[in-house]
């Protein structure tokens, strides 16, 4: 039990206790349970990230690296003398799969977030490993030096959580595969490829009207969807940019002020709806001493009354962690725009930009596009600060 308790303090406090050391780190030499970059090995792990952005499958990614000599995970640990040995081992070189591709890919390691003592064991007699429930893990961000830039992490994870295929030629998927979706039912707009004697012409339709003739015959070229993407995120891009540089002329205190009173105004609706429910509560026993609500009716009004006061006092711990976030780093929050800065001067689009800005696209029987962009909702949380702070708009909870 001593050992078990030391092991998880150093994982609380955020020691790696790894064995060996995640492909791309090494250990530190003066300190074996500190991560280091391993610049050879980071450098093939940001090209998997890199590749995966751009739409290429992990079984491609993996095909690239066997094809380029790329020394699998354990075949570079062994590279660098270390005695590594796994009974998954039946070659005496091992070849990159699609399997350890997505581990690389998934694993928050790359932007230094710890994740340990994901398993268990039942006592120190029983062997057996026990995978613990997630709220169990030592999750302990900044423990190191990241390989990934956090917005590039998150969205390799939105693009894995996408059904996308890959497209004809295997070697990537379709532009924009898995973001396209009917602006009338909300379900999955797919291609369709219509042939004609000269060309073959792709469309977007929507597979609930395809597949079971349900919602509105609709559909859009890739070709036109492409050009209204285009143009509507030039202008989106340039509006992020503008209100960033006004955001950097406006004097921080005005706009951190502007913050907290939004903040505030929530946190105190919040606190009314607690009063509200609770002033619920204690009415109910009188409604039912006095016949108005018999006891079935009564314990479910309990149940219903309670559920809601302590949904309320949850929403109101998480605003009021967020104005304890908001008075230690106001411009840590804007990090985001400089997401879409960096593509300010696109003339094209590819599956790297789509998927890094582009939440989803819905396409409505009119041909109306909507385009709802990653952060939108910071977006207007700052556009109304920034009116706030300038006086333009009164400090009034927005609807």
């Amino acid at each position: 039990m001593k050992t078990r308790s030391q092991l998880e303090i150093k994982r609380q406090r955020g020691d790696f206790i790894g064995s060996f050391a995640v492909f791309g780190y090494r250990k530190d030499p003066e300190n074996r349970h500190r991560l280091l970059v391993d610049e050879y090995a980071a450098g093939v792990v940001r090209d998997m990230f890199k590749w995966k952005l751009e739409g290429i499958s992990a079984g491609d990614i993996a095909d690239r690296l066997t094809a380029a000599g790329i020394p699998t995970p354990m075949d570079y640990k062994r590279s660098q003398g270390m005695r590594y040995s796994t009974s998954f081992r039946l070659k005496e070189e091992s070849v990159w799969d699609a399997g350890m591709v997505l581990r690389i890919l998934k694993n928050p390691v790359y932007i230094g977030v710890l994740e340990q003592g994901r398993v268990t064991t039942p006592s120190y007699r029983v062997k057996r490993l026990v995978v613990k429930p997630r709220e169990e893990w030592a999750v302990v961000e900044n423990c190191h030096e990241p390989v990934i830039d956090r917005y590039d992490f998150e969205s390799v994870q939105k693009v894995l959580a996408l059904d996308t295929r890959t497209s004809v030629s295997g070697k990537a998927v379709e532009l924009f595969s898995g973001m396209v979706y009917c602006g009338e039912c909300g379900g999955a707009m797919i291609r369709k490829t219509v042939p004609t004697a000269k060309k073959k012409y792709v469309y977007y339709v929507c597979a609930a009207h395809k597949n079971e003739k349900r919602c509105f015959s609709h559909s859009m070229r890739v070709e036109t969807l492409d050009e209204i993407v285009l143009d509507a995120l030039r202008r989106y891009i340039q509006d992020v940019i503008n209100l960033s540089d006004l955001l950097e002329l406006t004097d921080t205190a005005q706009l951190q002020q502007a913050g907290m009173r939004k903040l505030q105004g929530r946190l105190e609706k919040k606190r009314e709806e607690i009063d509200r429910n609770q002033a619920l509560l204690r009415s109910l026993y009188e409604s039912l001493a006095d016949g108005v609500i018999d006891r079935d009716e009564y314990q479910d009004l309990k149940k219903t009354y309670s559920r809601r006061r302590a949904e309320a006092e949850e929403q109101a711990e998480a605003i009021q962690e967020e104005m304890s976030r908001e008075m230690g780093n106001f411009s840590e929050g804007r990090g985001w725009m400089e997401q879409f800065r960096k593509h300010q001067n696109i003339d094209a689009l590819d599956r790297t930009i789509i998927v890094s800005l582009i939440e989803r696209i819905l396409i409505f029987r009119d041909r109306r596009v909507e385009i709802v962009y990653r952060w939108h909702d910071e977006f207007h949380w700052q556009m109304d600060l920034l009116r706030q702070a300038q006086g333009t708009l009164p400090g009034r909870e927005a609807v």
